[in-house]
């Protein structure tokens, strides 16, 4: 029996193993059954490592932003951020990203009707933003450790959907690599000083040959946010998720540099310890 933390970080419910316990040619296959309806039940996996330097590696090696602020959350419980501002801050290392991801968690304000759950948010550095690339009717917007397809249009059919997305990535060049989204765009509209937008998100991941329609994708916002803003020059965005909650989005200059911050609530659904046997 080996613990486990089941997160839903606004939608895209992630379970979070210790790297310590599924060595790593195991974790492709430990993912796969953990993500099953039939055991856990999640939308994706990681391997979390909580002594030392925190990291984080997901079950592809891919970069994952909701994943990132899920692990934030449990830092935070763990007292293993520091008080900053208000607030509970860190540096975290994660799959994908060569750099460390500085993390934040607003606790829970107890004080809202019907209570509120904490926020968190996870920032990435750019010297330039990266710049959405043509692909005949499409775009490709790369952001660390994982490169998404922009689109807009209706969803496909779901018969057509592995066919379709498998011919978009061959399209844009990014079918050998480790993990890739596909994002469709709703209409944008300004409210409250925002670019507001929905997205429905699917992902893709080599190692365990999945191709997931996520109810949120914090990856895939911050892919959406950076095409938005090299069209309108937008800076802040409130993204609805499939799951219905909003993700923020906001860049910041900092002095040549950007920083890029996304965030929004986070649950921690369920935590306990679960049987691997025949996998391990």
């Amino acid at each position: 029996m080996i613990p486990f933390w089941k997160l839903t970080p606004g939608g895209n419910p992630t379970i979070l193993l210790r790297s310590e316990d599924v060595p790593p040619q195991h974790r492709a296959a430990a993912a796969r059954a953990v993500m099953s309806p039939l055991h856990i039940g999640a939308e994706q996996a990681g391997y979390i490592r909580l002594s030392g330097s925190p990291r984080l590696d997901m079950m592809g090696g891919e970069f994952c932003l909701n994943a990132t602020r899920a692990f934030a959350l449990l830092l935070a419980r763990a007292g293993l951020l520091r008080q900053e501002n208000g607030a509970l801050a860190g540096e975290v290392e994660v799959s994908g990203v060569s750099d460390t991801v500085a993390v934040r968690v607003l606790e829970a304000d107890k004080s809202a009707p019907g209570g509120s759950l904490p926020f968190a948010e996870a920032c990435l550095r750019f010297r330039q933003l990266p710049v959405p690339e043509p692909c005949g009717d499409l775009f490709l917007v790369r952001v660390p450790g994982i490169a998404h397809i922009i689109q807009a249009g209706a969803f496909p059919r779901d018969e057509m959907l592995a066919a379709l997305c498998a011919k978009q990535r061959a399209q844009c060049g990014v079918a050998q690599e480790e993990a890739a989204g596909h994002i469709w765009l709703g209409s944008a509209r300004e409210t409250a000083g925002e670019r507001a937008f929905s997205i429905t998100p699917v992902v893709w991941v080599r190692n365990t040959d999945t191709l997931c329609r996520e109810t949120a994708c914090g990856s895939g916002t911050l892919a959406a946010a950076l095409f938005e803003h090299a069209r309108s020059g937008a800076t802040r965005f409130s993204i609805v998720q499939p799951s219905g909650c909003a993700l923020s989005v906001r860049m910041e200059r900092r002095g040549t540099a950007w920083e890029v911050w996304a965030g929004g609530p986070v649950r921690l659904t369920a935590c306990g310890e679960t049987d691997l046997s025949g996998i391990l």
